[in-house]
């Protein structure tokens, strides 16, 4: 047997890594093709191309990208596919590219079983019929796309949000107190250097308010070692730089001020009360909000349709803005609290742990 499974961006390498390493382990003799990144391509038995390394992500990079990827779909994979007839194709996430692997693949006779949806109900909404097309089920990580594809028509199975397996239980600790200088943010700016540069300048602005209100507290900005110099000069005072990620190097933490994104659902299950704030350019910002079709920018709201954490978008996103409701919450002990509570009240809506070992054994039963 032989599956070809296909990621696009650094996260759907990590979850198709992980998928391909329970299909072996459930099916042994079971030999992975992959179009991926380097996580994919450690797991693959026949790697075909690094396709994540192409960093093809955004609004510009599919359209400068797409003559290449389109020569290299219709050549090399159609080739792959023609040759060697896998049993099943599992496209993870990444619409642009998968939905036309897909539709190969279907032509060609070979079934499909997408791995995590694409956010196209945020967006696109009219791409499901697409992917009732070309898609034989898909394998969904929230309930309601669960949902919003058995509407469709679409054959779908919520198998649990991969988080759950990653994220620990929320550390135990005493909470800070901004009064007495014991408490400390997270400044979480993003992953992308773009994205650094839009988002750090209001999140540095808005922790010197605060600051001004509470000269006790610390700062710590969660960065990435490799975007280094994407943080340019960062006061000294009261802030610190940590180029560490890991749920560990949060624990210490009594609020976040984070861009939105999958940073914001793993403080939610850390139960880190926070705020959200996106910047993007005016022209980008724009272009997605014409097409945006969600009440909120953040997955822990949309689960339970209601704003537990505050998101303040673009023109909202001012300094003034953002410091105003983290001074607001971070005074109030109840409203901590509350927020707590309500962070603790998503985890068991996201399923349980196990996600990735259940999807393969779906996937295994179908084909």
């Amino acid at each position: 047997m032989e599956i070809l499974i296909c990621a696009g961006d650094p996260s759907g390498d990590i979850h198709a890594s992980n998928l391909a390493r329970e299909l072996k382990k459930i099916t042994p003799g079971c030999r992975i093709s992959a179009i991926g990144g380097e996580k994919l391509r450690h797991e693959a038995d026949n790697f075909i191309y690094d396709i994540v390394g192409l960093n093809v992500h955004g609004f510009w990079e599919p359209v400068k990208q797409y003559f290449r990827l389109k020569k290299f779909l219709d050549t090399r994979v159609a080739d792959y596919l023609r040759g060697t007839k896998p049993s099943a194709v599992i496209p993870v996430d990444y619409y642009g590219f998968n939905i036309h692997l897909a539709r190969t693949a279907r032509e060609l006779g070979i079934p499909v079983y997408y791995f995590i949806s694409p956010q196209i109900w945020a967006t696109r909404p009219k791409r499901i019929e697409k992917m009732k097309k070309y898609v034989n089920h898909i394998s969904v990580i929230f309930p309601f796309e669960e949902k919003i594809y058995a509407r469709a028509g679409v054959p779908v199975t919520f198998v649990g949000n991969p988080l759950l397996d990653s994220v620990p239980l929320p550390a135990q600790k005493q909470p800070g107190n901004p009064v007495k200088g014991n408490f400390t943010i997270g400044l979480f700016p993003g992953s992308r250097k773009q994205v650094i540069k839009w988002n750090l300048p209001v999140m540095i602005k808005s922790a010197k308010l605060i600051l001004a209100r509470y000269p006790g507290v610390k700062f710590k900005i969660i960065g990435m070692k490799q975007l280094e110099k994407s943080y340019g000069e960062v006061p000294v005072k009261s802030f610190e730089i940590l180029y560490d990620s890991s749920y560990a190097a949060r624990a210490g933490l009594d609020f976040a001020i984070t861009t939105s994104g999958t940073v914001a659902l793993e403080n939610t299950l850390l139960e880190i009360p926070m705020v959200v704030m996106y910047r993007l350019p005016w022209l980008m910002y724009y272009l997605v909000k014409s097409i945006i079709k969600v009440t909120s920018v953040t997955i822990t709201n949309l689960l339970v349709n209601e704003q537990i954490v505050p998101e303040y978008i673009q023109h909202d996103a001012t300094p003034r803005k953002i410091s105003d409701a983290v001074v607001k919450t971070i005074s109030d002990a109840n409203a901590l609290n509350v927020m707590k509570q309500k962070l603790n009240s998503i985890r068991p809506i996201l399923g349980q742990p196990g996600v990735y070992n259940r999807a393969a054994k779906l996937i295994m039963g179908k084909i």
